[in-house]
This record gives C-alpha cells, structure tokens and sequence, in this order.
C-alpha cells in the first residue's frame, strides 16, 4: 500500500468521477489517495471495519468465508465503485475478504474521522441507500440467473453486464459470480472462441469480446 501525497491528482480524481457530488461538504472531509498492488489485501474478514473506499482505478475481489470453511466469490468492485459501506451502516466487523487482482488506485475516507459529518450529511445518506439497494438487486438478480439459466447464458449476461470495454476479466473470478467451475467456464470459453464470438489474446489466460451482436442475439432469442 502507497500513500500517494499529491492533492492535485486527488483533486482531478474526485472531479472526474463526480465523487464530490455525492457530499454536502466533500472539502470537510479527511481522505487520501491510496494506491495498491496486484496481490495485495486490503482488508480481512472480521477485522475492525474504519474506512470507506472510491475505487477508482483496477480490480477489488471480495469473498466470504461460510460455515464450513470454504472460500465464496462475492462480487467485484470496478473503477468508481464504493465499498465499506455495509460494514459503516451496520457498524460491524468486515464481512469480506478484500484482494488487489489488478493494481488499483482508491480514495480512501476514514470513518471514525469523519463519522460526525457522515452521518449528518443528508446528501451521502441517499447516494448510499441508492448504492446499497443498486448491489442489493444486482446480487439478486444474479442468483436468480443461476437458477433460472443455463451456464451460457449467465456467461452472456455478465459479459454484456460491462459495457465499459470488450475485455473480459479473470476467468475464475468470472466462474465464482456465475456459480460453476473453473472447468465447466473454460469449456463455454472454448466454444465461444470457436463461435468467433470472442478470442484468445496472446497474453496467457486474456480474452476478448470480438461479436457483442452475437452475443446479444444469443440472449435475445434465450428470452423471447
């Protein structure tokens, strides 16, 4: 973890992703610009939960641990999305398990600093109902899929979830969202290459959306 002491690039950062806007008083507040390498942990399950986070540039995965010790994928954080928040309504312990698995720039604010104008700042309060509710119905329309869908289409349905760029992320980050294995992801993989739906790149384990038509007519038919 880097502490990154430029108040400029913090500056640019917040007017870029609009994050300001999401505070009454954003210049009241305590916060820096942390930067994280590949690999990294952020933060672990059950440790003391003391900050918010704007991640602004990366990857952030999350797990949980269930009863009988097995490690879940929970969900994927990607560049302006907030974390924390859970752990700060609820003033609780964290409920995940936070790894850097591409390096990551974050703002980070901590709470006990700030807590007084957080909880009184109408405006932060409504982004983050509106916040929690968003990953709330996502995280149920997502189980929902794996129980109604097959496993190509819930593959389709989370490539075409990201509308941000053609490359595809992780593959067992992938198969941890869509409930199924590694090898039963990389097999749908194959054949979609195949399709000449996406392709193979050069760098061991990448691959990229090349037919997004495709892909959404796949859906289209899937739901009629």
């Amino acid at each position: 973890m880097i502490v990154v002491q430029d108040k400029k690039l913090l500056q640019r950062y917040c007017e870029k992703y609009d994050i300001c806007s999401h505070f009454s008083n954003w210049e009241a507040l305590t916060k820096k610009l942390v930067r994280y390498r590949k690999g990294e942990l952020i933060a672990l399950y059950g440790d003391k939960a003391d900050k918010l986070f704007f991640l602004i540039s990366g990857t952030v995965k999350f797990s949980c641990i269930a009863d009988n010790y097995e490690e879940y994928f929970f969900f994927d954080a990607r560049n302006e999305g907030l974390f924390g928040e859970v752990e700060y309504v609820m003033d609780i312990p964290l409920i995940s398990q936070s790894e850097v698995t591409e390096d990551c720039e974050c703002i980070v604010i901590p709470i006990e600093e700030n807590r007084h104008i957080l909880d009184n700042d109408l405006k932060f309060q409504i982004f983050l109902t509106n916040i929690l509710a968003q990953k709330y119905n996502d995280m149920r329309r997502r189980y929902m899929d794996i129980e109604a869908y097959p496993l190509e289409i819930r593959f389709v349905k989370y490539l075409l979830s990201d509308r941000e760029g053609d490359d595809i992320g992780s593959l067992r980050q992938i198969s941890g969202a869509i409930r199924c294995s590694y090898r039963q992801l990389l097999r749908v993989v194959k054949r979609f290459c195949e399709r000449g739906w996406i392709e193979h790149l050069e760098q061991k384990g990448k691959y990229r959306i090349t037919d997004r038509e495709a892909l959404e007519r796949m859906l289209g038919e899937m739901e009629i």
